[in-house]
């Protein structure tokens, strides 16, 4: 559906007012900015910064709302066919390009890594963009709900991805999100995949037992 000029309006205004803030937290810090600072940044009321935010905390997690709707978006176009694996793969890649095209990214990853309420406030939508993905992953079966366990799962699978990618490309370990996203996607499987310290060592407890009872019959069939 069209948005109206309206709605296109709205949305104007308040990505500039959530980018006026981003600025400001660099500069002086997420606690120490006022709803009064980012208002007078932005070039707009009190009054209106709460017609757009009900809180500071609440224009932090702003982009993840945008986010998540590429994430849904991303899970419901995917293609029938496609397995879970490649569901997930297709909205972990979705939501990694719109989150390194967008200019304020290392600056709110930056912001939350150094504070600990922004980072509360970044994540307090999170919740929401679960929902919603657990959601868009239950509508594909038809016969699940947002709250079974498998939608669920593939949707917090899916967020822990994409923050763990976003995580190695923040500090340089790739210059591309799909490199940095095939890195996670394999240590995941290696690590699902590799044996526990208590397994590892059942085993080379298996393993001596055989080779101890091994050498107990050559040394009875010598006698």
């Amino acid at each position: 559906m069209a948005k109206t000029l309206t709605s296109r309006k709205q949305e104007f205004v308040r990505d500039g007012i959530f980018e006026a803030a981003i600025d400001l937290f660099v500069r002086k810090g997420f606690q120490e900015t006022t709803v009064d600072d980012v208002a007078q940044a932005a070039g707009v009321s009190r009054r209106s910064f709460f017609r757009y935010f009900t809180t500071k905390d609440h224009l932090l997690g702003h982009n993840m709302v945008k986010h998540g709707d590429v994430l849904v978006s991303a899970v419901a176009s995917s293609p029938a066919e496609s397995s879970a694996n490649q569901v997930v793969h297709d909205a972990v890649m979705a939501g990694l390009q719109f989150a390194t095209a967008h200019p304020k990214t290392r600056q709110i990853i930056d912001i939350t890594a150094r504070n600990l309420s922004a980072r509360q406030a970044h994540s307090s939508r999170r919740i929401d963009v679960e929902n919603r993905l657990a959601e868009a992953f239950a509508t594909r079966t038809r016969h699940e709900t947002k709250n079974d366990l498998r939608p669920r799962m593939l949707a917090i699978l899916t967020l822990t991805v994409v923050d763990l990618s976003l995580m190695v490309w923040f500090r340089g370990d790739f210059d591309d999100c799909s490199k940095a996203s095939d890195h996670v996607f394999a240590l995941l499987t290696h690590v699902l995949n590799e044996p526990t310290e208590a397994t590892a060592l059942s085993t080379v407890g298996t393993s001596e037992l055989k080779v101890s009872g091994a050498k107990r019959r050559r040394h009875s069939v010598a006698q």
